[in-house]
């Protein structure tokens, strides 16, 4: 079983990006800057209606204007849209404003049909039936021990009411691609995309060509967040146009439409009774859950979360409404589950006069186990109770007072703490390779049909071969975002360095194997006399060789090696909590943050600097969901009412408070191997935030965002 070197001088560094400087001074090229020559920029249309049918189609005054170069339905006469912003149709033309005419003079007559944009419409009595299965899918029932005599023992219970609205991905670059035509039979595509591999099957499959013929590039990409594994309706609708103008053509979706049909988180609401005994142990979970994930998605989410229940019960209901359908979103389901478990622990512990940290604490199962990677498999109960006192020291919860103390505190601010506990996988896939090149001018390029969506995975695959040539990061290539190389990890669900590190590990260490068998001989030396270090060859413990001029003995021919998983660099499952530190103003229901911190684990830190970006921004994308976003969909016009970026809210500059991260890194930690980081820290932001305005409100907002309009009423109840 392999293992990590055990001193390193690159690995579990801080290393700046490698394209750090290209993104910040706008030399990076996004999938949306490319130009081949000849292009087209094409603009979709789409449906003005929440459920519609087409009765008519006429395309014939678009198709005569001129520059306009290609028209193509995506639904025919005879359809039914089935939400605000699907797809109907795309207009091809030389400028975007053309396209844009284009798809104006499209002629489509509508027969408007009931519409159900809300899931109360949706479960009323005489809603329209959305789905040839009706308005509702019940989900797989759970039951565990005997609740109803669990909660009819417990020395304490709580019920609750919790909900949570559909939110958008809000990718800064939005979904699309440029597709040009190489031959009657090959293709190439400038995606923004987590999976290049992904893309190129579907455009291979739309098209009936041979996968290798479509070479898909994602060199940079503006955000995905778990929206963007496919080609999607427009990937292949780019391509159709692409082949009927025979000239490449630009598709990528405006900013309405990216809020109306490029994905969503589900809903999410519960009503949760939760029973626990004297010492404050939870005995006891009854829920009735539902959400909505569009037209025909789920709207799943995991409960009980975290804590160990020895008594449950919970029945699920997804919801069909007329809206978009929901896609994977950082950490899926975890998010909102979290939300409604922490809810519930922390207004169970104000019944019971106890500290939530305390109710917490006791209900963790008395073993956890998780795998290691090298290392022996560890209890995830032990971590959590050290990540729960570093956390509570951080953030100063003995500070902390209890609702009934901050309801009765003068003046109309109030201050108030909250916590959350979160769980995650994070492991990686061992059907990934990765290709090394040492070449005779002493240059290394690393490759692989994996892409960088932002987390620093070019900058991780060259510190891992720095780390074995004895070079510097910067002296690496390294070359992803390229379908026709090794088949790499899609960038989702925190696999992909997990997934990619392996594999780049043992490609350097055989490439280095390789190399010195080729050149021992002209150093007058055996193989296992050389030694890579600090950029030279060591040879006999003695004599230092550059490393260029070692590497010219290669000849004319390098070194070519590529290499899969190896067991034992990585693992999966990690801990993780959060707490924040809020000020509410009671007259006016704003919710101002004032710190908040992420305690985190995810075994080896490969790269400390890109590893704390990342919690970065899943803090900042977990307070965006807890105190700003919610896309609103009008019940009468069955529209959504916020499909852009002044109405749909997102945190701004001054809204972003101190982010303390602590790291948990420590031996057994890194002994674990490698672990994802991009979901686990968005997870239980949004859940820390509304316990702590319920502590300092002395009541609770039940409803997320903490808006003021929901904070008010809220109050306005208690």
């Amino acid at each position: 079983m392999a293992t990590w070197p055990e001193t390193t001088k690159v690995i579990h560094t801080e290393v700046p990006r490698l394209d750090g400087l290209a993104k910040a001074s706008g030399r990076a090229k996004y999938p949306s800057d490319e130009r081949p020559d000849g292009l087209l920029f094409a603009v979709v249309l789409h449906s003005p209606h929440a459920h519609a049918k087409i009765t008519k189609i006429d395309t014939s005054e678009a198709e005569s204007i001129p520059g306009v170069k290609a028209v193509h339905l995506i639904a025919q006469e005879g359809a039914t849209v089935r939400y605000h912003g699907e797809e109907i149709a795309a207009v091809a033309a030389e400028t975007e404003e053309l396209a844009r005419d284009g798809c104006r003079a499209i002629k489509i007559d509508f027969e408007v049909l009931p519409h159900a944009a809300t899931e109360e419409q949706a479960l009323a009595e005489g809603a329209p039936k959305l789905t040839p299965r009706g308005n509702t899918q019940e989900g797989r029932a759970q039951e565990d021990g005997d609740p109803d005599a669990a909660l009819e023992q417990a020395a304490a219970k709580v019920e609750g009411h919790y909900s949570l609205p559909v939110i958008t991905h809000v990718c800064l670059e939005t979904h699309g691609q440029v597709v040009r035509w190489d031959g009657p039979d090959k293709m190439t595509v400038w995606a923004s995309t987590q999976n290049v591999d992904g893309v190129e099957a579907e455009m291979a499959g739309a098209f009936e060509i041979p996968a290798p013929n479509v070479t898909v590039f994602t060199e940079v990409m503006g955000g995905g967040f778990g929206s963007k594994f496919g080609a999607d309706s427009w990937g292949v609708t780019a391509g159709e146009l692409a082949k009927k103008a025979g000239q490449p053509v630009w598709l990528f979706l405006d900013r309405v439409q990216e809020h109306l049909t490029a994905g969503n988180r589900p809903s999410a609401s519960a009503k949760i009774t939760l029973a626990a005994d004297q010492d404050g142990k939870i005995t006891a979970l009854v829920a009735e859950t539902q959400g909505t994930g569009g037209i025909s998605r789920g709207a799943a989410f995991p409960l009980p979360y975290v804590y160990e229940v020895p008594n449950s019960r919970r029945v699920h209901v997804d919801v069909r409404v007329n809206g978009g359908n929901a896609r994977a979103m950082r950490a899926p389901g975890h998010p909102q589950g979290c939300a409604m478990m922490e809810f519930a622990v922390d207004d169970l512990a104000e019944t019971l006069g106890m500290d939530p940290l305390q109710v917490r604490l006791k209900s963790l199962a008395q073993e956890d186990i998780v795998p290691s990677g090298a290392g022996d498999p560890v209890n995830r109960t032990e971590v959590y109770k050290e990540q729960v006192e570093l956390g509570s020291k951080a953030i100063g919860w003995d500070r902390r007072k209890s609702r009934a103390d901050n309801a009765k505190a003068e003046g109309p601010l109030k201050r108030g703490f909250g916590m959350a506990l979160h769980q995650w996988g994070g492991g990686g896939r061992p059907d990934k390779q990765v290709t090394c090149i040492v070449n005779p001018d002493g240059s290394v390029e690393i490759r692989s049909a994996t892409q960088d969506i932002g987390t620093g995975c070019r900058t991780i695959l060259a510190q891992i071969a720095a780390e074995v040539f004895g070079l510097k990061t910067t002296d690496i290539t390294s070359n992803i975002g390229n379908s026709q190389f090794p088949p790499g990890q899609a960038s989702g669900g925190s696999t992909t360095t997990p997934s990619m590190a392996p594999p780049a590990y043992n490609a350097a260490l055989k490439a280095r194997e390789a190399l010195f068998a080729k050149i021992a001989g002209a150093l007058d030396a055996e193989p296992g006399d050389l030694e890579a270090r600090d950029g030279v060859i060591l040879v006999k413990g003695e004599r230092e060789v550059p490393w260029k001029e070692a590497c010219r003995k290669l000849g004319t021919m390098p070194v070519n090696v590529t290499e899969g998983y190896l067991e034992g660099l990585t693992a999966q499952g990690v801990a993780g909590c959060q707490f924040a530190d809020v000020t509410v103003d009671v007259e006016t229901g704003v919710v101002k943050l004032n710190k908040i911190v992420a305690v985190q684990d995810t075994g080896l830190i490969l790269n400390p600097l890109t590893w704390k970006s990342q919690v970065y921004g899943g803090v900042i994308m977990g307070l965006n969901y807890g105190l700003f976003e919610e896309l609103v969909m009008d019940p009468t016009t069955g529209l959504s009412l916020n499909p852009d970026m002044e109405l749909y809210k997102l945190a701004g500059a001054s809204d972003i408070p101190e982010i303390e991260i602590i790291p948990f890194d420590n031996e057994q930690m890194r002994k674990r191997g490698v672990i994802g980081v991009g979901e686990p820290p968005t997870i239980a932001t949004a859940a820390a935030i509304g316990n702590a305005v319920a502590n300092a409100l002395g009541t609770r907002v039940p409803s997320f965002p903490m808006s003021p309009w929901n904070v008010l009423n809220a109050l306005a109840k208690a």
